[in-house]
């Protein structure tokens, strides 16, 4: 090849590179999309296997922000998936800043508060998963109440490697849907990825449909639940969030206090009882986050 070659078919190639660049920066890395009552949230950095950007995670805070705030129709469920055919790969480790502690911290505020809304969201939540959800992305399939995944796809928690421990929630999670051992082996085994299928084996994913099909079994299963009346939906999330951290005791207590509130709902009855000097499901002390 000539110098001249070489000189056209580098700028050739710098000319794709920015125009690539320049289409990615025009795009949301959010997506929205409602059908019927059911609302999808699209991570859409498919280029970057969806990793979470600060400005992806800022506009995903405040979607969720948006869909529960007091006043507005809620949906009946919502469904968390990624576009290109991956879930997440987790934050955003190539942004320049990413050493920065200040910068961090910025971002784990952002992650805190996603997890945030998606605990408090009075409505069922769907991850569709496929391709691979690690770090970051894996604590936010698992922070939703149902994972539906194509039946290939890979979980892992990649942060020591990186310089991190995860902090939002996902060995929590793992020990408490599929046990301490699949926690300890994604956590410490460096590079180690756990299929979905072993993971709906133990407990950690609710459904594997066959790959590529994540999404719209996904949302078939959102629409069948939102059908459900709003009231008993809220009361049945809270208390599945609630409960699955607790001793038997204070969990009876928990659903004592959702069931009361789930039947003075159902009769529209604003004198039936809501605490019958048990735990109340608004007493912060034993509810938390306890995803």
């Amino acid at each position: 090849m000539t110098d001249t070659l070489r000189m056209t078919e580098a700028r050739r190639m710098n000319r794709a590179t920015r125009e690539e660049t320049v289409a990615g920066m025009a795009e949301s890395p959010l997506l929205v999309d409602r059908e019927g009552r059911v609302v999808t949230l699209t991570l859409n950095r498919p280029r970057r296997r969806n990793a979470m950007s600060t400005a992806m995670l800022e506009q995903l805070a405040d979607q969720l922000r948006q869909l529960t705030e007091p006043g507005k129709e809620a949906p009946g469920a919502l469904v968390v998936t990624g576009a290109g055919g991956t879930f997440s790969s987790g934050a955003d480790t190539r942004e320049p800043d990413w050493r920065d502690l200040s910068r961090r911290a910025v971002r784990r505020g952002h992650f805190r508060t996603v997890f945030a809304a998606l605990h408090e969201a009075p409505f069922p939540v769907v991850a569709a998963v496929e391709g691979y959800a690690l770090g970051g992305g894996l604590e936010l399939a698992l922070a939703c109440d149902l994972v539906v995944a194509g039946e290939g796809a890979l979980f892992g928690l990649p942060e020591l490697g990186v310089g991190a421990v995860p902090g939002g929630g996902a060995v929590h999670s793992l020990v408490r849907r599929a046990g301490r051992g699949v926690a300890a082996r994604m956590l410490l085994i460096p590079g180690e990825r756990v299929r979905a299928d072993e993971l709906a084996r133990l407990g950690a994913v609710e459904r594997t449909v066959p790959d590529g099909g994540a999404l719209d079994e996904a949302r078939a299963l959102a629409a069948a639940v939102a059908e459900g009346d709003p009231a008993l939906l809220a009361s049945g999330v809270r208390l599945l969030r609630d409960s699955g951290h607790l001793d038997r005791t204070a969990a009876l207590g928990v659903e004592n206090g959702y069931w009361w509130q789930a039947a003075s709902a159902a009769s529209q009855d604003p004198s039936a009882p809501t605490d019958q000097g048990t735990s109340h499901p608004g007493d912060r002390g034993i509810s938390g986050h306890g995803r």
